[in-house]
């Protein structure tokens, strides 16, 4: 039996309108979401370079062009900050560069945490001069992450997203489906005569199939923050090292078994994680080390100064690196150059080295080579995604988030075009019943890897078969 219009059977056109009106109700949900992340996301492109360059304070280098050693430089930010505990040095990039150190109040508790507020002072190296100092969570940029993230609404919001993010991906795959049978060299052309339905279609298609790899490569990279997919699922899972991870290489053996065990088995029970050491808006670590716990140093009365482990870094050939100060009395020193926080772009450098306060000895290096297939997919996508990697990548970026807002405005425009002329319908695609119950569970299978998104889908499921398909009002204007 075949269809007269489309003259195809009917098990598959009907399967195609299925799908069709997936697509249309996913997108109905997802564009909004979709926009406010596609515009926050191109005004922290534009953002982020222009405040960098507004707070890059300018430094003067005396003749002899004598640095301060980093204890100086330490003792000279005490001096004037009494009340704060240091959490890390940055040290100057170049000798036309300034140092800067990371402070807390000294009253917050933990080693400053995602929410404790901190202090970013800028100094110069030579004379010791307080440069400046910033808030890093009152930027305009930092704003926008956080709309970005959560929409203002903290949990609330980064599960709205989450949901929105799970059905993008299946407002993608659908797409791909009704365009692939037709894809050809002429349809990745877009054609920018935008005067009937058909002409905004095809705009629409093109775009669709032009820019979904790498619109499915930031929403799966995005997804690995949210808080139930991200940080619930699948981060516990990726936080273990690779097959290429060594044990710590440290005098005290039982020290170093301790650490992998409780690394691997006790990990969820450690309340010092890696993670600990970012703060207030500043991610310092990379996403595959958040859930590995700290080592330990043995406590001593007599430990290792910043002089020190500036010393140790060199030697262990780190060019450009933050250096973390121990939390407590067991607390450990950290050397780092991470994609993350912007001391390299190379993710393959990636490098954490953790000192023993008490006598500068190693207890663990992680290197890129060390983190999962997960982890090392994010701290290469991480930079890739914030634009990071040079021009060319902001660019890119660029280009992308346009192509992104071009995509829904023909996505939106073409449906505006092809509404029926009765306003109280919305011009859904028909549903045959034949195809629903396959598609169903085609959606649901996909969505399994999401939760919260599966757990919308079934919500909708759910108020279709038990409000819109009674309610005849209802059901008109969706039909």
């Amino acid at each position: 039996m075949l269809n007269n219009e489309a003259n195809t059977p009917v098990k598959t056109y009907n399967f195609y309108s299925s799908v069709w009106r997936w697509h249309f109700y996913t997108g109905l949900f997802v564009i909004p979401f979709l926009l406010i992340l596609s515009l926050s996301g191109l005004l922290m492109l534009i953002t982020k370079p222009v405040e960098n360059w507004l707070t890059q304070p300018t430094i003067s280098i005396p003749a002899d062009t004598t640095k301060l050693s980093s204890t100086s430089l330490l003792n000279i930010v005490r001096t004037n900050y009494p009340n704060t505990t240091v959490l890390l040095f940055v040290p100057p990039k170049s000798n036309e560069d300034y140092a800067q150190f990371s402070l807390k109040q000294a009253s917050a508790h933990g080693h400053s945490g995602h929410n404790a507020p901190s202090t970013t002072v800028q100094i110069n190296p030579y004379s010791g001069e307080i440069l400046g100092e910033l808030d890093s969570t009152a930027s305009i940029y930092e704003k926008i992450k956080t709309l970005h993230g959560s929409l203002f609404l903290g949990s609330i919001g980064d599960n709205l997203i989450e949901i929105a993010t799970g059905l993008s991906i299946m407002m993608i795959l659908t797409g791909l489906y009704m365009a692939w049978p037709k894809i050809s060299w002429r349809t990745l052309v877009p054609n920018f005569i935008f005067k009937t339905q058909e002409d905004w279609r095809r705009l629409h298609k093109s775009l669709g199939v032009l820019i979904a790899i790498p619109l499915l490569l930031f929403l799966f990279s995005g997804l690995a923050w949210t808080d139930i997919w991200g940080g619930k699922l699948v981060q516990p899972w990726s936080y273990l090292p690779g097959s290429n991870f060594k044990a710590p290489k440290v005098s005290d053996q039982n020290v170093a078994n301790q650490y992998i065990e409780s690394k691997i088995i006790k990990v969820q029970k450690n309340e010092h994680n890696h993670e600990l050491m970012n703060h207030a808006a500043v991610y310092q670590v990379p996403w595959a080390l958040e859930k590995i716990p700290l080592p330990e140093s043995i406590k001593s009365s007599d430990n290792i100064d910043l002089e020190k482990v500036i010393n140790i870094a060199k030697e262990q050939n780190f060019n450009q690196y933050r250096v973390h100060f121990p939390k407590d009395e067991t607390g450990v020193w950290t050397i780092s150059a991470t994609t993350i926080a912007g001391d390299i772009t190379n993710p393959s450098m990636e490098r954490t080295l953790h000192l023993d306060q008490s006598n500068g000895e190693t207890l663990a290096d992680f290197k890129f080579e060390d983190y999962s297939a997960l982890g090392m997919a994010m701290s290469a996508f991480i930079p890739f995604h914030q634009g990071d990697l040079g021009l060319w990548n902001w660019l890119l970026n660029v280009a992308i988030v346009l192509l992104v807002l071009l995509l829904i405005i023909s996505g939106a425009t073409q449906w505006w075009k092809r509404r029926p002329k009765n306003k109280r319908k919305i011009g859904a695609p028909s549903a045959p019943k034949s195809a629903n119950k396959i598609v169903i569970l085609i959606m649901l299978l996909v969505s399994v890897f999401f939760p919260l998104s599966a757990a919308a889908l079934l919500l909708i499921i759910s108020i279709d078969i038990l409000f819109i398909s009674r309610l005849k009002s209802l059901k008109a204007v969706l039909k």
